[in-house]
């Protein structure tokens, strides 16, 4: 199940942002501790927002390791982490922390998880970083709104395709593709 926290309340005000962090922490245990009776796994996304809680690769492995759930890792969105400034090297410290991948593109600028090849996203050194984690679980397109819906065929169909030649060339394995 993936699961976007969002942003703090009120900019950060009002309720301390450590008071906010450890109410999210407290209850993605719990929620953690559900999800592991019905035998799933939560997803975090990293959302590249100034304010939101899980924006960049070291706050995702600071509010993981809090948790502290085997139930509760981390999703690996590649146009969010091009839009959040991260280098790939730094998917390095999510090694065993991450469970699921989302493949989309982006115009460097604005989210809009456009298929690959239609942005600014160089894929190659941010798959060979996942490849090197050996995350044991999905790898998915995310598409956002096509902009030409009668064509929205063809938008999946060119995801795919560009997202399947993008996973033979890092060599990872792909299943159901």
């Amino acid at each position: 199940m993936l699961l976007v926290l969002g942003e703090y309340i009120w900019e950060k005000q009002v309720i301390p942002p450590a008071e906010q962090w450890a109410a999210g922490v407290k209850h993605l245990k719990a929620l953690g501790e559900y999800a592991a009776s019905l035998g799933l796994q939560i997803a975090l996304e990293l959302e590249p927002f100034k304010l939101s809680l899980l924006n960049d690769v070291p706050n995702m492995v600071r509010f993981i390791d809090d948790v502290n759930h085997p139930a509760v890792k981390a999703n690996i969105d590649v146009s969010h982490l091009q839009l959040a400034g991260t280098k790939p090297e730094e998917l390095r410290s999510l090694k065993g922390k991450a469970i699921h991948v989302h493949i989309s593109d982006c115009d460097g600028l604005v989210h809009g998880d456009l298929p690959p090849g239609r942005g600014v996203v160089d894929f190659g050194p941010y798959l060979k970083e996942i490849a090197a984690l050996g995350i044991d679980g999905a790898i998915s397109i995310e598409l956002e709104y096509s902009p030409e819906p009668d064509k929205i065929a063809d938008w999946v169909t060119e995801a795919y395709t560009s997202t399947d030649q993008l996973l033979k060339a890092a060599g990872i394995k792909r299943s159901n593709v």
